[in-house]
């Protein structure tokens, strides 16, 4: 909240007395102007009718702001001049591709303004997301839009987007804001139409991270491309054309599992001191898991916990079940209790994109786990095939096999599919 010499609640549109809207987008007002008009008339919320404040100064962007004694009734985070570049900017650029869009547009029946929105058979709801918001305000708005047949996109500013060599952090809301691409995707194993969006005012500039796999809670490989705003074309908000690199992946992931197996962690999450435990009571070598645990797929971003620590415990599982025993998605489900409520097998939350079912995903994991001939399956249950299961192995053969297990998914994917 700002202090109460600066008001509040920054927006771009206000009323003036006679009902008429003034825009600070509009590229016909001066400063001398603007200061003429401030002492004339006055000027009021579109939404609440609460007076609003005209700010002009030389270090943020031109706006109106709510008197602190006169919230809007609209809860809104103050926004940054970022913020307010950016809207102006997004504004501009669907405008100018033939779209019609309305600024800070009041939707009544949500008590939601979007900073742009653009109607028609689809309507959208543009939002461009620089503060950090709760996650449950973050799933609220964006269940508020589709329950009024509005499609939300979130686009985060750019200050938000962590980097660590191949690797995106979306940490609280920010993973909220995936998307998924319904753009026709590639035959290929690995390809993954899950993305996120970034827009850097300064630099006017559109980032796309896609091809989203989860290696922990927070972290993701991801291959990005990026459009200069004048080239981009709104369409590309809903289908962005990413282009998807097989090897650059496929060293990311066998790299990132050679850090797993080699680091020496400083602090464990409470799931993975579950599974050291459940391995030590096991009598099982916790970073010797062979290569098979820890697969990407696409649909492996629906849980929570990353690929290597629910595979792990399915691992566990299937390798101390009695031989004759199989196993469906629906019994694995069922285990991997931590603490009696909370388990291996947690969604994530993604509001934006299609459900699936998480013992779906599970099946996923069990079906490339066929392929690769370490399982066999039989009226949708399935057991290990005990003499495919390798003991131990020496650390530098499981981290060659890292690699070599994902060039065997890739190559039986492409022999069926030919």
């Amino acid at each position: 909240m700002n202090n109460k010499d600066e008001g509040c609640d920054e927006m771009l549109i206000a009323a003036m007395d006679d009902g008429r809207l003034i825009s600070l987008v509009s590229p016909d007002f001066t400063r001398s102007e603007l200061n003429l008009l401030r002492n004339r008339k006055r000027f009021y919320c579109p939404v609440c009718r609460s007076p609003v404040r005209l700010r002009l100064g030389s270090k943020k962007k031109w706006h109106f702001s709510h008197h602190p004694k006169y919230p809007c009734i609209i809860e809104t985070e103050p926004e940054s001049t970022a913020h307010l570049s950016g809207k102006e900017d997004l504004f501009q650029w669907t405008k100018a591709n033939g779209r019609t869009p309305e600024l800070e547009h009041y939707i009544p029946e949500i008590h939601q303004r979007p900073d742009i929105y653009l109607p028609g058979i689809h309507p959208i709801a543009l939002e461009y997301q620089c503060s950090t918001i709760s996650e449950e305000k973050l799933h609220a708005r964006t269940c508020g839009y589709m329950s009024v047949g509005i499609r939300p996109i979130w686009i985060l500013g750019g200050a938000r987007q962590k980097k660590i060599r191949c690797l995106a952090r979306l940490s609280g809301f920010e993973s909220q804001t995936i998307q998924f691409s319904n753009r026709n995707a590639p035959s290929h194993p690995f390809f993954s139409p899950y993305y996120v969006s970034y827009y850097y005012p300064a630099e006017k500039r559109i980032c796309f991270a896609g091809h989203l796999h989860p290696v922990s809670k927070t972290m993701y490989i991801t291959q990005e491309i990026n459009h200069m705003i004048p080239s981009a074309r709104p369409h590309q908000l809903i289908m962005p054309a990413l282009p998807f690199s097989p090897e650059s992946f496929k060293q990311d992931w066998a790299d990132c599992k050679r850090r797993y197996r080699l680091s020496v962690p400083s602090h464990l999450s409470r799931e993975e001191y579950w599974l050291r435990q459940q391995a030590y009571r096991l009598r099982m070598n916790y970073s010797g898991f062979p290569s098979f645990v820890g697969l990407p797929h696409r649909d492996y971003i629906h849980f929570s916990l990353p690929p290597c620590l629910w595979q792990m415990w399915i691992y566990f599982v299937m390798t101390h079940s009695p031989p004759d025993l199989w196993l469906t998605p629906d019994m694995l489900m069922r285990t991997g209790k931590i603490g009696g409520t909370e388990t291996v097998f947690l969604r994530r939350s993604l509001p934006l994109c299609p459900k699936r079912s998480l013992a779906g995903v599970i099946k996923t994991y069990l079906e490339q786990l066929v392929k690769l001939n370490k399982a066999e399956g039989k009226e949708g249950a399935y057991r290990f095939r005990a003499s495919r299961i390798a003991g131990d192995l020496p650390l530098d053969q499981l981290l060659k096999q890292d690699r070599l297990v994902l060039d065997s998914l890739e190559r039986v994917h492409g022999q069926m599919n030919k």
